[in-house]
């Protein structure tokens, strides 16, 4: 991966090279596009981090209009990358951007949560409640269960998919928050790699959102008990979305207490073994990250920590 990052920051072609390359495999490789996306967002971030966000920028635009003229001449729909490019290379900019003027891994994250929240606002706004969209294409797909001999009683039941689909929206965006994440801090860890062994861990360490944040995740929160109908589910989404940067923050605070411990290796593969297969276990760990929003399990139990947010 060294090797990769560092083509990557040799000069502006060799970004522009690696951006496309991923842009036109994610087509021409179905199972490993969603990763090859990822990877050529998180080459527009180091670019974006490393050199500047008018490089950056310039990588994305000409990154984007060459893999726009490949879908063209493949006879694939222009919409199929331009969503990827809108929703994700685009973002990921803006997300580095963001930590390269501020330093703080901590705004980045905000900004990105702030972005995934947006968008629900402007789903809402210009075409309603989505959830009727999303049932129709639930019953699709349970028609398609049945039809391939699955018969799965407890999940088909009508009352449950409506359930799911009135917050399938903030689901969505909130993965979407995830991946954008990641891009840019795959692009941080290249960075730190090239120029600073051992700082993004650093960083990441010490990833902190602050209190008016926590405050205003905690209050939606309290809303979707509160409200009712649509109003409970957009808040809920909206909740779901604001706890994407709290699970990482309590990541961050699990690996920095193992490290402390000194007891890496057993104890992070139980956590990451938990994540894969326990989905609560996210929800647990993005609550322990807004907890420690007030109670700083860093400094409480491990030591002192660079508090600066």
């Amino acid at each position: 991966m060294k090797v990769l990052a560092g083509y990557i920051v040799t000069g502006r072609w060799q970004a522009i090279l690696v951006t496309t390359v991923c842009g036109v495999l994610a087509f021409m490789l179905p199972p490993v596009s969603s990763l090859l996306n990822y990877l050529a967002a998180a080459s527009v971030a180091l670019v974006t981090l490393h050199i500047g966000k008018a490089q950056g920028l310039q990588v994305l635009a000409i990154s984007s209009l060459l893999t726009l003229l490949f879908y063209q001449l493949a006879g694939v729909q222009a919409a199929v990358i331009v969503v990827t490019l809108v929703m994700l290379w685009l973002p990921c900019w803006l997300t580095a951007a963001v930590l390269q003027q501020t330093g703080s891994l901590g705004h980045a994250l905000k900004a990105v949560a702030l972005f995934g929240v947006c968008l629900l606002l402007l789903l809402y706004t210009f075409f309603g409640d989505p959830a009727p969209w999303w049932l129709e294409l639930l019953h699709k797909f349970e028609t398609q269960l049945k039809e391939a001999g699955f018969n799965l009683q407890e999940l088909t039941d009508e009352q449950v998919l409506q359930s799911i689909a009135a917050l399938m929206s903030g689901v969505v965006l909130a993965s979407l928050v995830l991946g954008i994440t990641a891009s840019v801090l795959l692009g941080r860890w290249w960075q730190s790699v090239l120029v600073h062994p051992g700082g993004f861990r650093d960083e990441f360490y010490q990833l902190r959102l602050g209190l008016p944040a926590g405050l205003l995740t905690l209050g939606i929160m309290l809303l979707t008990r509160v409200l009712q109908g649509t109003a409970s589910e957009l808040a809920t989404q909206m909740a779901l979305i604001l706890l994407v940067p709290y699970a990482l923050t309590g990541l961050a605070v699990v690996h920095y207490l193992v490290r402390r411990a000194r007891r890496k290796g057993a104890i992070l593969a139980a956590v990451y073994i938990l994540l894969a297969f326990v989905p609560q276990a996210t929800l647990l760990l993005a609550g322990g990250g807004l907890l420690d929003t007030w109670v700083d399990f860093r400094r409480r139990f491990g030591g002192s920590v660079d508090n600066t947010e």
